[in-house]
């Protein structure tokens, strides 16, 4: 047997090799118990948020306060009773002290000191991951002061709890031409509680430009409404026949029918768009939500066999009515006045109607061509039964909203 020499096969001193691996053993030892408190270090307790939203006339704010740091505030002044140091979980808050901290630790001046007048709008329980608590307020400017530049002062939670950033936004400027596109303002945090805060150089052209893009972007992504417009073409180069759909002769008659079907869904869902924006109907609620996916169902069931042949383009005008008051809660968030309301909804309906234009522009001459192809019956058969599934998925998911 041959000995090996440790010396010629390890270059190093006989304990470096020991020490080496007890150093490296040390190190996994000290950053298995540093990472966590560098964790802990990297995602510090969330910061309260600030959006302004400025209307012509007056300035809506909603803050987004993390429900531990608002209880620790409230506790600290006395508010709610302190659950003393083995609580396992905080006080309930009621809104009405929630309500009455925040009137004395927000305050909103005009140039020449006047308190702007204050009103708490809505106080929504937490909710999310943060469990943040929503309070909404509403400032009105005194006689004579610019509505569009004021100084925000804000003490919420800053002074009771440290440390803690507020991190403000103006959501909204419609005479700035700002719709839906925010913008950073600043922070307040440690002395530093107070923003001069001043709206952007009106242009009334930017802001509809805004709404216009909107109403694109929002019946993009409204998929229901997409599958209730598709479910109106899928039938315009067809007559009604005993149980089943034929194909028409002419186009002429097609062509009649997508102008008539797609007008009266135009009809109804501006008429209800109008009138929820002005405050005439009340806001689309989830049973609404459940209405558009059942009319999305209604609507395949009929592509694939006719049960209301010849009564289309007034189905299109009442379920027009039912879609328009979901697309009218974008705008009735907005808190703008009648007149502005008026310009915004033209606007942004005119963003929804340049899409169905366009979808229509696409899907009719397919259409048509379809129509006499034998296998029409099989592309319309899976066409709706994806809209009827897909109907059913969204009922099955706003159903029990309802309840």
């Amino acid at each position: 047997m041959v000995a090996i020499s440790r010396s010629k096969s390890l270059p190093f001193p006989d304990g470096f090799l020991a020490g080496t691996v007890r150093i490296l053993l040390l190190a996994l030892v000290l950053a298995t118990a540093v990472i966590p408190l560098g964790k802990l270090a990297a995602h510090p307790m969330p910061d309260s948020y600030v959006s302004i939203n400025m209307a012509p006339d007056r300035w809506r704010v909603k803050l987004e306060l993390p429900g531990d740091r608002l209880a620790m505030a409230l506790i600290n002044i006395g508010a709610v009773p302190d659950p003393g140091p083995d609580f396992t979980s905080y006080p309930p808050l009621p809104d009405a002290v929630i309500a009455d901290y925040v009137s004395r630790e927000m305050r909103v001046r005009a140039a020449d000191g006047r308190v702007w007048r204050m009103r708490i709008l809505r106080i929504a329980p937490e909710s999310g991951e943060r469990k943040d608590c929503i309070v909404e307020a509403e400032f009105l400017p005194p006689p004579g002061a610019d509505p569009r530049a004021a100084r925000f002062e804000y003490d919420v939670i800053i002074e009771q709890v440290i440390p803690d950033v507020a991190v403000v936004s103006l959501t909204q400027d419609w005479q700035g031409g700002r719709i839906g596109e925010p913008n950073l303002l600043g922070s307040l945090e440690g002395e530093r509680r107070t923003l001069e805060i001043r709206g952007g150089e009106p242009s009334e052209w930017r802001a509809l430009l805004a709404m216009f893009r909107r109403g694109v972007g929002h019946i993009l992504e409204g998929l229901d409404h997409l599958a209730f417009l598709a479910t109106l073409m899928l039938t315009v180069g067809l007559q009604a026949g005993p149980g089943r759909w034929q194909p028409l002769a002419k186009p002429q008659p097609a062509l009649r029918a997508a102008l008539w079907r797609v007008t009266a869904f135009t009809i109804g869902h501006s008429a209800a768009l109008l009138a929820v924006s002005l405050g005439w109907l009340p806001a689309a609620t989830i049973a609404i939500e459940a209405l558009i996916a059942a009319s999305v169902g209604i609507g395949a069931v009929h592509a694939m066999r006719p049960i209301y042949p010849g009564k289309e383009t007034w189905i299109a005008a009442l379920f027009g009515l039912v879609h328009g008051m979901a697309f009218a809660t974008v705008i009735r968030e907005m808190s703008l006045s009648t007149g502005t309301v008026v310009a915004a909804t033209l606007a942004f309906n005119l963003g929804i109607e340049a899409v169905q234009i366009g979808l229509v522009a696409i899907a009719l001459p397919l259409l048509l061509l379809l129509r006499n192809r034998p296998f029409e019956p099989q592309v319309r058969w899976f066409l709706a039964l994806a809209a009827l599934a897909s109907a059913i998925y969204w009922l099955a998911e706003r159903l029990p909203g309802m309840a």
